[in-house]
């Protein structure tokens, strides 16, 4: 918005450079974006933010300016008219869309050129001169706020104004000369037989003031902000007039701004005023809010020291009323143009603002030291993190809001996430209960920008009815690390996550979680197994069935996931590691080959082997696994590698051979197994 200096020393003594005003006014919230000259005149461009609409005008910042220079403004008298009996033909169809709708008639005006005076204000601001009637209009709306409008009143059909909702195909000549197309989402004033202006944005060519006018009908009215705006948006039409009703025209402007052009016409183009109507549709609620606060708050959030005095000045200056409660208290009303002050730091920051921001005191916030304990359970997730990290997984962070049907894609629609009451989109839904949606999301995206391969993870949160858990996610997909010694990479397998998992729960205390197979309605059958601790379930992993990853439209077929729930594992973790000396004597390594049936795990085995063999077995390894037809059918020939060593003696071969045999008979005894 553009204000003119020259303007504002109509209602206040300024006395300060333009360079210091405009600083001023910039630390008093008005950013002045830049300054120039205009014909002798300084002109401001600020920057108004839209709960401010009372300083869009001049009067408006001229009060700004008594504030912050303390210094007395002078407002135009009105002196009060008297009106004929005679009453407009005013009808308000949309009493929605207008609530307060003031017509004047005048007849025997003369259309001249503007008064010199008149003229210079609108030219400094970038108004352009049309005539006397026009540029009054225009003058009281940058003067007070209220947007005006002058209809030449015979070229009113009927004489009456009719404010509705436009009818579907009417149509409408503007002033820019435009032909534009209407519907009932624009409110319009209109006659007995059309449309003559688009309500609170333009008015219609057919009906405008002419050198050939004689009498006129000025309109001041109060329009449905959001009307306003909606039908700017629709007809890619804006006016300094729409500017000010979509930010909210004061109701009582209405009479004023009225008031003010009339005066002005009378004197500069004559003219007698023959009927007057103010027709309310509704008289809006001014119920002010009465805001009682102390000298001790402000200061206390300002850290000044300013007496309940100075605040009350400063309060006045900008036109609200100020009672003394007690002994430094105020109670506060702000006037009825400023709807954006309602508890007691709004008027703190009035204080603040006219004081200037610049001119409040530096201090540092008294903070009392106190000691920090670092959460346990952040610790551990960043060790995992970091174990993933060095393992060649890269970490995912997603979206904890989900829709319903992501969940039902992944093949867990028995799941239901906890329902968001005001979700901002669809996509937003719920709380997830599962990981799996947000990293096959992951997933998908990156297949389709052309990554073949991923090894990712996410530690974060799941919903459930019974609160929120801490989760651990991975999934990997696609081929092994290249290995320049070999000819062909691998493709990644159940095995490959499952050491990856296994690896991290060894590496933070877990050493006793185990494995062992089992269905699970996400996994392809027979690919898929439980983790557990303590004879306690912490999660699943497996390989994703076919169906669901077509659903996801992922043409890739081999895709391992696991899910860990991190709440169950904390309370087991011991991160302070024992260090156990290397062994100084020799070990002994013995075989073991067995034809154990296939739904033989190998955490079976490894269990019995390690509860029959004492304190000297140290390792268990996995050599290799044989189906072929040498093999019972149902069973399959395993070998294990047994590492036998003592930390205290060399162990002797008759010793060891006496804990491998009995190895051998529990393994037989317990599963069946036969030795190979």
């Amino acid at each position: 918005m553009k204000i003119s200096l020259n303007w504002l020393k109509d209602y206040v003594s300024i006395g300060i450079s333009a360079d210091k005003l405009a600083h001023k006014l910039t630390m008093a919230g008005l950013e002045v974006e830049k300054t120039f000259s205009v014909d002798g005149d300084t002109v401001f461009e600020l920057e108004i933010t839209p709960n401010r609409p009372d300083c869009l005008n001049m009067m408006g910042i001229a009060r700004e300016i008594s504030a912050i220079l303390n210094k007395t403004k002078e407002f135009p008298q009105m002196r009060k008219l008297s009106f004929p009996n005679n009453r407009c033909n005013i009808s308000i169809e949309d009493k929605a869309g207008c609530s307060r709708y003031i017509g004047t008639v005048m007849e025997d005006v003369h259309i001249e050129p503007t008064s010199v005076w008149i003229k210079k204000r609108l030219t400094s601001i970038g108004i352009r001169s049309i005539n006397n009637i026009v540029d009054i209009t225009n003058f009281c709306l940058m003067e007070t706020g209220q947007p005006l409008h002058a209809f030449d009143y015979d070229k009113i059909s009927g004489g009456k104004i009719i404010v509705r909702r436009a009818k579907k195909g009417e149509k409408i000549v503007t002033l820019d000369d435009e032909e534009r197309e209407l519907d009932p989402s624009i409110l319009v004033i209109a006659d007995e037989k059309r449309p003559i202006a688009i309500a609170g944005i333009m008015g219609g060519k057919e009906t405008e003031v002419t050198v050939e006018t004689k009498n006129i009908l000025l309109e001041s009215a109060h329009f449905n902000p959001i009307l306003i705006r909606r039908a700017v948006r629709k007809l890619a039409l804006s006016s300094d007039s729409s500017y000010r009703f979509e930010r909210g025209v004061d109701y009582d402007t209405v009479e004023v701004g009225a008031q003010r052009a009339l005066l002005l016409i009378r004197n500069n183009a004559k003219g007698t005023i023959i009927a007057r109507s103010d027709v309310s549709s509704r008289r809006q609620k001014t119920t002010k809010p009465k805001i009682v606060i102390s000298k001790d708050q402000i200061n206390a959030y300002l850290g000044t020291d300013i007496t309940a005095s100075q605040s009350k000045n400063i309060l006045k200056k900008l036109d609200f009323e100020v009672a003394a409660h007690k002994k430094d208290v105020l109670t506060v009303t702000p006037p009825p143009w400023r709807k954006d002050i309602k508890q007691d730091v709004d008027v703190v920051e009035e204080v603040a603002r006219i004081i200037g921001y610049d001119n409040l005191p530096l201090r540092l916030p008294q903070i009392q030291v106190t000691q920090m304990l670092q959460s346990p359970t952040r610790a551990i997730k960043k060790n995992i993190y970091e174990l993933f990290l060095a393992q060649g997984f890269d970490e995912v962070i997603t979206y904890t809001m989900i829709s319903q049907p992501l969940i039902e894609k992944s093949g867990q629609a028995e799941l239901k996430g906890l329902k968001i009451r005001n979700p901002l989109t669809c996509d937003q839904e719920i709380l997830r209960p599962s990981m799996l949606p947000s990293l096959l999301s992951i997933l998908q995206t990156n297949i389709n920008k052309g990554q073949k391969g991923l090894k990712i993870f996410e530690i974060g949160k799941v919903y459930e009815a019974k609160g929120e858990k801490e989760t651990l996610a991975i999934m990997a997909v696609g081929q092994r690390d290249r290995d320049w010694r070999k000819l062909k990479q691998e493709e990644l397998d159940f095995y490959d996550i499952k050491g990856a998992l296994q690896q991290v729960l060894k590496r933070i205390g877990l050493k006793d979680a185990y494995f062992y197979g089992e269905d699970h309605s996400i996994f392809e059958e027979g690919k898929s197994a439980t983790v557990g601790i303590n004879n306690k379930e912490i999660g699943v992993m497996g390989e994703i069935k076919e169906d669901i990853l077509s659903d996801w439209d992922i043409k890739i077929k081999k895709v391992y996931f696991a899910q860990v729930n991190l709440e169950e594992v904390f309370g087991h973790i011991k991160m302070e590691q024992k260090y156990h000396p290397l062994g100084e004597y020799p070990s002994v390594v013995r075989d073991i080959s067995l034809a154990v049936k296939e739904e033989i795990s190998f955490q079976q085995v490894q269990d019995i082997i390690f509860q029959t063999s004492s304190e000297i077995l140290s390792t268990i390894e996995f050599k290799e696994q044989y189906l072929g037809d040498k093999i019972t059918q149902g069973f399959r020939g395993i070998i294990f590698s047994l590492k036998y060593q003592s930390l205290e003696r060399t162990l002797r071969e008759e010793e060891v051979s006496i804990v491998h045999e009995k190895v051998c008979k529990a393994l037989v005894n317990e599963l069946g197994a036969e030795i190979r």
